[in-house]
Formats: structure tokens, C-alpha cells, sequence
């Protein structure tokens, strides 16, 4: 009798313990399960959004195209909210600033970059000029008054290959290349005279057959290397090349050895062998590597909303201050 009694304690115990073990497995069952469906609506939303600018960059606006960018806009919006719901839950969000602060810092900000004279940018030739930028001082830059009007500052130029744009963080903060030649501004330059005034974008490009489409956005401005030079500003975009740069709105800077993207398996900056504003992927990459035929290549220099990953021929970015009088030609 006692050892029968020793023995339904023992199966007693391992039936408790059983019990335990799948309590704990369904806990985690339940935990793989939440993370299965918070990477599915981080992929859903970045599927989303790439088909939503891609509808939207398409010329002719049909019915179709419309009801497709507001189911698509609808979808991300309830995309995101569940995402953000999903990871409220996962981690302990830090505390930010009251709205109300930084929405005096923003106003203080605009009106400070009101008061800022152009003194810093280029004239009314076009030519190697030297420039005052703020905090920086006396910089050589590329001049251009023939492009798209008078008074433009090239920030970057490619055309034959000849310099190797596969650069490191410091290259890109400073700049790099010949200013006869292909060049990169540096973004460090880029950031203080996108702040110092309202600066417009021009984006030229070109194919191997020669035709010519642009980008225009009116309100251009980047972040401080402490922001990883994040892409804060675009306005609005115009132009007949498509408004691929959008995408990447509010993403950060990256470079081979500082990889500030969003993509868990990699760094944008190396799959696309370019330094350049990225998420999880990227809608453009005119830093790209320089090929000299048209092929479709995502490591090469692409404007998606063109066409698509095929290599192009020449880039030309530029900015200037914003002026009413000023118009695109």
C-alpha cells in the first residue's frame, strides 16, 4: 500500500509538472505567434507603401488609379496603427518633449531661416565660386545658371565614372571628388544651408538614349549628423521624373561602415553600393554605382518612379534658395 501511495505522488508530481511545461509552451507559442505579426504588418506596410507610390507616381490619374491610392493609403494608415499599437505593447516607450515645445521650436526655427540673407549661395553665373556656409565659412562650390534657372548650387554631379561614389561616413560627411568633374557637396555643407534658408531641390537626370526628366521639390532640408542626416524636408515635388525621393522622407543617411537604416538582415547602404537615405529599401539611388550602359542593376545609379532599377546615364542634384520671383525654366 505505501508503495502505491509513493507512486501516485510521483505521478502526481510529474502531471503537475506536465501541467507547467505546456503553460510555458503556450506562453511561448502566444509570443512567437506576436512576433510573427509584427513582422507581417512591417512587411505589409512597406509593401503597401511601394505600391502606393508607385500608383501614385503614374502621369495619367484615372478612376482606377485614385480608388487604388486611397485603398492603399487607408491600408497603411491601419498598418501602422497596428504596428505601433504591437510595439507599444512589446517596449516601454522613452518620454518626448510636450507637442506644444516642439512646436515653438519649429516656428522659431522657420523664423529665424526668414531673417537669413543668400549670401551663401551662388550668384547669378555659372562657374567655381566660393560661398560663406554657417559655421563652416569659405567653401568652393559648382555653380549652375543654365540647368533650371539662375543661382543653383550642385551638391552632386555624375556623368562618367571616374570617381568612386562607394565612400565611408566621414567621405560623405565632408565631401569628396572634383569639382570639374563628378563630385559630392558633403552633407555636412548640405545640412547648414538647407538650415540656414528655405532651399529648393532640383534633380536632373538623364538616360543612355539621351532624354532628360527632373524632379523639383520646394522646401528641401536635411538633419544634423546627430540626426544621421536624416531627410526632414521635401514639399512639394514636380517634374516629369516621378516623385521617387518621398519614399525615403524622414529616413536616415547611411554608409557602408554607419548603417542607420530599418533593415534587420543588412545594410541598405551596401546591397545598393551607395551611400544614401534608406528605410528597409530605398525609391532612388543616385549614388550609386556608375555603369556605362543600360542595365537594369539595383547597385547601380536608379530613379525608380522612372525607371525603376535600370542604370542611368548622368545625375545632377542642386539647390537653391527659395525665391517667389524665381521660377523653373
Amino acid at each position: 500500500m505505501e508503495k502505491i501511495q509513493r507512486c501516485d505522488a510521483v505521478l502526481a508530481a510529474k502531471e503537475e509538472q506536465m501541467q507547467n511545461l505546456q503553460e510555458k509552451l503556450n506562453a511561448l507559442q502566444l509570443m512567437v505567434s506576436f512576433h510573427n505579426n509584427l513582422e507581417n504588418m512591417h512587411n505589409e506596410k512597406i509593401k503597401y507603401k511601394a505600391e502606393l507610390y508607385a500608383a501614385a507616381s503614374e502621369k495619367s490619374c484615372s478612376e482606377n488609379n485614385k480608388r487604388l491610392i486611397e485603398s492603399l493609403s487607408d491600408q497603411i494608415h491601419e498598418n501602422t496603427e497596428t504596428l505601433r499599437v504591437l510595439i507599444t505593447q512589446m517596449t516601454n516607450s522613452k518620454s518626448t518633449r510636450p507637442l506644444q515645445n516642439q512646436e515653438t521650436e519649429r516656428l522659431m526655427q522657420e523664423e529665424s531661416m526668414h531673417c537669413v540673407p543668400f549670401k551663401s549661395f551662388c550668384n547669378t553665373s555659372t562657374s567655381i565660386q566660393s560661398i560663406d556656409v554657417v559655421d563652416i565659412g569659405s567653401v568652393s562650390v559648382v555653380c549652375d545658371s543654365e540647368t533650371a534657372g539662375p543661382g543653383w548650387t550642385v551638391v552632386q554631379r555624375r556623368f562618367n565614372g571616374t570617381v568612386d561614389f562607394f565612400r565611408d561616413w566621414s567621405e560623405y560627411r565632408c565631401g569628396f571628388g572634383d569639382l570639374k568633374g563628378e563630385f559630392f557637396m558633403g552633407l555636412e555643407k548640405l545640412h547648414r544651408m538647407t538650415n540656414s534658408v528655405h532651399c529648393e531641390l532640383y534633380i536632373k537626370l538623364v538616360d543612355f538614349y539621351n532624354v532628360v526628366r527632373y524632379a523639383h521639390y520646394d522646401n528641401f532640408r536635411i538633419g544634423s549628423e546627430e540626426e544621421h542626416y536624416m531627410l526632414k524636408s521635401l514639399g512639394t515635388c514636380s517634374g516629369d521624373a516621378g516623385d521617387a525621393l518621398r519614399y525615403n522622407l524622414n529616413d536616415r543617411f547611411s554608409t557602408y561602415d554607419r548603417d542607420n537604416d530599418s533593415w534587420s538582415k543588412g545594410n541598405c547602404a551596401n546591397y545598393y553600393h551607395s551611400g544614401w537615405w534608406s528605410n528597409s529599401n530605398a525609391y532612388s539611388n543616385l549614388n550609386g554605382k556608375y555603369l556605362d550602359r543600360e542595365i537594369y542593376d539595383e547597385k547601380s545609379i536608379w530613379w525608380y518612379t522612372w525607371k525603376k532599377y535600370v542604370a542611368l546615364k548622368s545625375v545632377q542634384i542642386m539647390i537653391r534658395p527659395v525665391q517667389k520671383e524665381k521660377k523653373i525654366q
